[in-house]
């Protein structure tokens, strides 16, 4: 039998963050823990790194990794920037994700290259990464992690007609700060609305933006659409549970359920709360024709469009021509019998 080539990529992640025994991820399937040496400005009892620094300083971080298996392995280190993905989530698995224009510093910009590291079997070794904290003095906190990334483990599916590929990832977080003393509380923005797909599905995205230097959770987010001038709800989205980064930004779905996008326009009015923080937001957008049906020819999920009418319009447009015709020629065999008489 021909082997089909399909690949499920399976990521395990733990991430060591308030607390935690990184060994539990071994107990997942990972095959490896690792350990933050915490050094002597580390400001509390973590068991990631949550440093006090100062700027125009430097200074080595390193982190313990021990293979459990008895066979070697391969990770791929990079100290990641902290994102917020589209589901919004708090995440570090992209050492290129792109900066937010809010932001002052990333963790990327800030410590030394990614590492490969390699462990033979039962190995345990110290990984070391240069922090250059910069003359310019940050406020609030800089977020991230040191993300490993262990190499592709493909098994082979017993009737040898599938591959699995086993992807394993820990994170070991970081969080930088300078001024222990003032509180940065955090700020909401919204910026661009538009449509798009959501998984493939028609949507309107409202980009949320986190402008301060502040991680914050727990928010609850309530965005309708309506048209402009009208009180009716086209559409409404709830979700809780939903994270911020520091100096981040996400594109918050609002479902179509499955409708087609219309071109026109629209007001958008949202509120987003986290705690006794309360942001509401009114805006009007508009969705121009070219925008809507590209949208929707590329979507999944919507209904076959009924053409019945058009087919009916059609169909007595050319029995009227018919018509017309009939009558003309009828006129004119007439007119010709007369004149011969």
């Amino acid at each position: 039998m021909k082997k089909i080539p399909l690949i499920i990529g399976f990521l395990l992640i733990f991430v060591a963050f308030a607390g935690g025994n990184s060994a539990l991820a071994a107990e997942n399937g990972a095959g490896f823990t690792m350990e933050a040496l915490l050094p002597d400005n580390q400001l509390d009892n973590s068991s990631f790194f949550n440093l006090k620094v100062t700027p125009d300083s430097q200074q080595e971080l390193s982190i313990r990794f021990t293979n459990l298996e008895d066979v070697p392995l391969e990770l791929s280190v990079s100290p990641n920037p902290a994102f917020t993905n589209k589901g919004g989530v708090i995440e570090y698995s992209d050492y290129d994700f792109p900066k937010d224009s809010s932001a002052q510093y990333t963790i990327s910009e800030l410590f030394s290259k990614p590492q490969t590291v390699k462990l033979k079997a039962n190995e345990t070794k110290d990984v070391t990464f240069q922090l250059t904290v910069p003359k310019e003095p940050f406020s609030g906190t800089i977020l991230g992690g040191f993300y490993a990334l262990k190499a592709a483990d493909d098994t082979e599916a017993s009737d040898q007609s599938i591959s699995i590929q086993n992807r394993y990832a820990m994170v070991m977080g970081i969080s930088l700060i300078e001024d222990t003393e003032t509180a940065v509380s955090p700020e909401l923005k919204l910026n661009a609305i538009k449509p798009g797909l959501d998984n493939g599905h028609t949507a309107i995205f409202a980009n949320l933006q986190n402008i301060q230097p502040q991680a914050f959770g727990e928010m609850t987010v309530d965005a309708k659409i309506s048209k402009q001038g009208s009180k009716q709800v086209l559409k409404e989205t709830k979700k809780d549970a939903q994270e911020m980064a520091p100096n981040s930004n996400y594109d918050f779905a609002i479902d179509w359920k499955n409708d087609p996008i219309e071109a026109g326009d629209y007001h958008l009015s949202m509120v987003a709360t986290s705690g006794k923080k309360v942001w509401k937001f009114e805006e009007d957008f508009t969705i121009v024709n070219q925008e809507a049906e590209k949208i929707n020819q590329q979507a999944v999920g919507l209904p076959e469009p009924d053409y019945t009418w058009l087919y009916i319009l059609i169909a007595v447009l050319l029995l009227l021509i018919l018509l017309i015709v009939a009558f003309i020629l009828g006129r004119r065999k007439r007119k010709s019998d007369e004149e011969e008489k």
